[in-house]
C-alpha cells in the first residue's frame, strides 16, 4: 500500500466516523427537542386546566354572591307581601334554584283551619340580571270563574282558585249595597263534621282591641282585615256615573258599580304564626312588615308604600292605633258560626275553604 492510498482510507473512515456521530448527535438532538415540546405542550394543557378550574371555582363564588344579593331583597318582599295580604294562607315549602346571574324560587301555601293545614296552590318568583321576578312572564290567561271579584257585579257567579275553594270577598263599610252576601245562611246544608273558613264584613271600623272583644270566644279569629284607602280610593269605591267619551266622538254616561274587596287582594293582619301559633302583637307584625318591604325596589314595593302611607296617615309613623279593621277570617265548626248570625256588627258573610275536621 502506497503512502497515498493510505491516508485516502483513513480521510475516507474519519469522514464516515463523522457521519455516524452527526446522525447520532441529530438523533439525540431531536430526542431533546421533541422532549423538551412535550414538556412544553404539558405544562401550557396543565397551566390552561388550573387557569380554568380557578375561573370556574371563583367564578362559581362570584355567582353565587351576586346570586344571593339579587335573592335576599326579593325573597323578602315576598315574605312580607304574605305578611300583609292573603288571608289565612301561609307561605310553605321553599325551593330554590340558582342559575348564571339569576334564579328562581317556587313555594308552597297552605291555610290553617280549627288547626288543620289545607294545601292552598303554588307560586314562584325570579331574579336576576336577565330576567324580571315574574320570569320575564308576559301575561297569564284565565276564566272569569278563577278571576278576583271586583265589584257587586262579579257576585253573580261565585269564583274559584284552581283547587276549586271558594273565593272569600269583603264589603266596605262605608258604602250601603243593595244586598249583602249572606253565606251564614249555607250552614245549614253543611255537615257537621265539616269544619270552614269565612270571611265577616262589619257595619264600621273598629279598633283591635274591640274586634277582639266583639267575637265570641268558641271561633277562632285568623286575619284582621283592615282599612287600607285614602279619602279618593274610598269615593272611587263608591257607586257612580262617569260621563265619558266614546270611540264614535260622542259623550256616554258609564256606570261604575259599588265595589267589593277579594280576598286575593286584600290587606291585613294575621293573628297565627306559619305553625299555628298565636302571635303575641300581630299588629307590630304587620308593621315591621310594611316597613321591610318598602326598603327594597321590588314589585310590590309602590303598595308597601301606599297601604304604610294610607294607614299612617298626616305623621306619616304607622303605630297600633292608627290601624282600623273593616272586617275578619274566622274558622270554626257548624255550630261554631252559627253564633255569628245574631251579631248585629256583621253585615256581609262570605265563606272560603270547606274541609273534613280531620
Amino acid at each position: 500500500m502506497n503512502k497515498n492510498q493510505y491516508y485516502n482510507d483513513e480521510q475516507k473512515v474519519e469522514k464516515e466516523l463523522d457521519s455516524l456521530f452527526d446522525d447520532l448527535k441529530n438523533t439525540k438532538l431531536k430526542k431533546a427537542i421533541k422532549k423538551a415540546q412535550w414538556h412544553s405542550i404539558f405544562r401550557n394543557v396543565l397551566i390552561s386546566f388550573v387557569v380554568l378550574g380557578v375561573m370556574l371555582v371563583g367564578g362559581s363564588i362570584v355567582n353565587r354572591e351576586l346570586i344571593y344579593n339579587m335573592e335576599m331583597p326579593v325573597q323578602i318582599a315576598v315574605d312580607s307581601f304574605n305578611k300583609i295580604s292573603a288571608p289565612n294562607k301561609y307561605i310553605g315549602k321553599v325551593s330554590r334554584y340558582h342559575e348564571i346571574l339569576g334564579g328562581r324560587n317556587e313555594y308552597t301555601t297552605y291555610k290553617i283551619i280549627e288547626g288543620k293545614v289545607v294545601f292552598a296552590g303554588e307560586g314562584d318568583y325570579s331574579y336576576g340580571l336577565l330576567r324580571n321576578e315574574w320570569g320575564n312572564r308576559i301575561g297569564t290567561e284565565s276564566p272569569s270563574i278563577l278571576g278576583a271579584s271586583h265589584d257587586v257585579g262579579d257576585l253573580k257567579e261565585q269564583k274559584y282558585n284552581e283547587l276549586g275553594q271558594r273565593e272569600m270577598v269583603f264589603f266596605y263599610p262605608f258604602i250601603s249595597y243593595p244586598e249583602y252576601k249572606n253565606d251564614l245562611q249555607l250552614l245549614d246544608s253543611i255537615g257537621s263534621d265539616k269544619i270552614m273558613e269565612m270571611a265577616l264584613s262589619f257595619d264600621q271600623a273598629y279598633s283591635l282591641d274591640e274586634v277582639n272583644k266583639m267575637l265570641p270566644n268558641n271561633v277562632t279569629l285568623a286575619w284582621y282585615w283592615v282599612d287600607d284607602l285614602n279619602e279618593q280610593e274610598k269615593e272611587d269605591s263608591k257607586p257612580r256615573k262617569e260621563k265619558q267619551q266614546g270611540p264614535d266622538g260622542k259623550t256616554h254616561e258609564v256606570d261604575y258599580p259599588a265595589r267589593i274587596r277579594s280576598e286575593k287582594n286584600a290587606y291585613g293582619i294575621k293573628a297565627y304564626d306559619v305553625n299555628r301559633e298565636p302571635l303575641e302583637d300581630p299588629a307590630q307584625l304587620f308593621i315591621w312588615a310594611l316597613q321591610n318591604g318598602m326598603k327594597y325596589d321590588t314589585k310590590y314595593k309602590s303598595e308597601f308604600v301606599r297601604v304604610y302611607n294610607n294607614i299612617a296617615g298626616q305623621d306619616g309613623e304607622l303605630t297600633k292605633e292608627d290601624i282600623k279593621v273593616w272586617g275578619v277570617v274566622v274558622t270554626g265548626d257548624v255550630n261554631n258560626l252559627k253564633t255569628l248570625r245574631t251579631l248585629p256588627f256583621i253585615k256581609a258573610s262570605s265563606l272560603g275553604v270547606v274541609t273534613e275536621k280531620y
